[in-house]
């Protein structure tokens, strides 16, 4: 395992414990990943990111049948994509990039969704800088978030011990949007969406 693949994997793992401390079961709701299950990716890329790989080497995703409020989503709004939907999900992304005109080349990857086929995508340029964005779908523009893949993972623990989730009334994850936007002004500066 490379040093890039073993730390984002200790952090996602991190990631992890935090949610279940949260939300119990959540971990188990996402299903345990078979060995190189980030493979799968590859129909779509030369190259699975390490991010990804991160994630779909430990776990599934997110399916449709789930039904408890708490275990529905991996960040509030957004749903981590269950690997078996990925190639779904790489169309509607494609779809909306190709509509909106989008010319900024590089890579982009769906990562996480909602039901209005908004996205957080994982995008590498053409001079393999990484960075995880937002992709609102009636807007087309990929609006940097997280300044790299580690600062992802990073800033969401943070998110956790921080206590800017928590659980609303009817048990779905929630975020004290104030805490939330100078946590990840914070730990992003280079990142727009939190200046916004």
């Amino acid at each position: 395992m490379r040093k890039d693949d073993y730390m984002l994997t200790v952090t996602f793992q991190e990631f992890l414990k935090l949610s279940t401390q949260l939300r119990p079961g959540y971990t188990a709701s996402l299903g345990k990943a078979p060995a190189g299950g980030s493979e799968a990716i590859l129909e779509f890329t030369p190259e699975v990111p390490a991010l990804l790989r991160a994630v779909y080497d430990t776990v599934l995703g997110t399916g449709g049948a789930e039904e408890d409020p708490s275990l529905l989503e991996f960040i509030p709004g957004y749903r981590l994509i269950h690997i078996g939907e990925y190639g779904h999900e790489v169309k509607i992304l494609s779809g909306i990039l190709q509509e909106k005109g989008y010319t900024g080349g590089g890579t982009v990857l769906p990562l996480l969704t909602n039901y209005g086929s908004d996205y957080i995508c994982y995008y590498r340029s053409e001079e393999g800088v990484e960075r995880i964005c937002d992709l609102l779908h009636d807007y087309g523009d990929l609006v940097v978030m997280y300044d790299s893949p580690e600062k992802f993972l990073e800033t969401l623990c943070e998110f956790y011990k921080q206590e800017v989730y928590f659980l609303d009334e009817e048990g779905y994850l929630d975020c004290d949007l104030v805490k939330e936007g100078e946590v990840g002004t914070a730990l992003n500066p280079e990142a727009e969406y939190w200046s916004e």
